[in-house]
């Protein structure tokens, strides 16, 4: 059987310099080794000019701070932490964006970007208030309610003291005490937690968007109940909530209710019953 041969490789020719061919080629070409070290050299003393230049020249300094979202008073706070005007290019920018979001509890996250040549810019994401939870302390012989914002999440936003929010809804109930209560934690957990879940499946529904929700307690879950402007009383409980809102929106829309007085509706059971308190 015939086998093709095989073509064999061409060895490549290789050249060793000799010591002497070095220098001479080194010499021929001593000139552009020159220039290209010069200009490394200017190069890299360009940098450090700049750099200097920089980080020295007034220019550069931070005059004015921008705050994307500004529902709080972030300015203020990055003003009184970068002291005299610094250079932009020294402000870190991570620890500046940590101290607002430690500092301020309504804010989940912040960035700080800087914009040439003195501008910073700051962008936050806020914790949006959904309730306002009350905490009550015993005194002598009197009952105090203290009153505490919660985002969605039970993350204690802020202290209101003794004064109520106006149009957010209060959530009684919560077994928490003022002692154990810190801004800036989160407490989603027992009867907040299932509070929250209710007025969230109600704004999911649409139905607090066409009635005022003013107060939920939910002491004993099994007999939650919510006010409606604060004259109806709806007795909910704690089972078949798409059921019972669907009838009770039902019985608002034919019946002209006078919130100036006190009503209350029982839907806990299988026929509601409906009163004046």
């Amino acid at each position: 059987m015939f086998k093709p041969k095989k073509k064999r490789r061409k060895k490549k020719k290789t050249h060793k310099f000799s010591v002497k061919e070095m220098r001479e080629t080194a010499k021929k070409n001593w000139g552009q080794f020159l220039l290209i070290m010069i200009a490394i050299s200017l190069i890299v003393l360009m940098g450090m000019g700049m750099k200097s230049f920089l980080l020295a020249s007034e220019y550069f300094n931070v005059t004015e701070i921008e705050v994307v979202d500004q529902e709080l008073d972030v300015e203020g706070y990055v003003f009184a932490n970068i002291e005299n005007n610094p250079n932009i290019f020294k402000v870190d920018l991570k620890m500046v964006a940590d101290d607002i979001e430690y500092r301020y509890s309504d804010i989940q996250k912040a960035i700080v970007k800087r914009e040439l040549p003195n501008k910073l810019v700051v962008e936050v994401l806020f914790r949006r208030p959904v309730a306002q939870i009350a905490v009550g302390a015993t005194r002598a012989n009197y009952q105090e309610e203290n009153f505490f914002t919660v985002n969605k999440d039970g993350y204690i936003l802020s202290e209101l003291g003794q004064r109520a929010k106006k149009r957010l809804p209060i959530i009684y109930g919560c077994n928490l005490s003022i002692p154990e209560i810190e801004t800036g934690h989160s407490y989603s957990r027992s009867n907040l937690k299932y509070a929250l879940n209710f007025l969230k499946w109600l704004d999911d529904s649409g139905f607090s968007k066409q009635y005022m929700i003013t107060k939920i307690d939910i002491t004993e879950p099994r007999s939650m109940m919510f006010y409606i402007k604060d004259t109806l009383e709806v007795r909910i409980g704690d089972r078949k909530w798409k059921e019972k809102i669907e009838n009770l929106a039902g019985i608002l829309n034919n019946m002209d209710i006078d919130y100036r007085h006190e009503y209350y509706v029982d839907l806990r059971f299988k026929d509601f019953v409906f009163g004046k308190k």
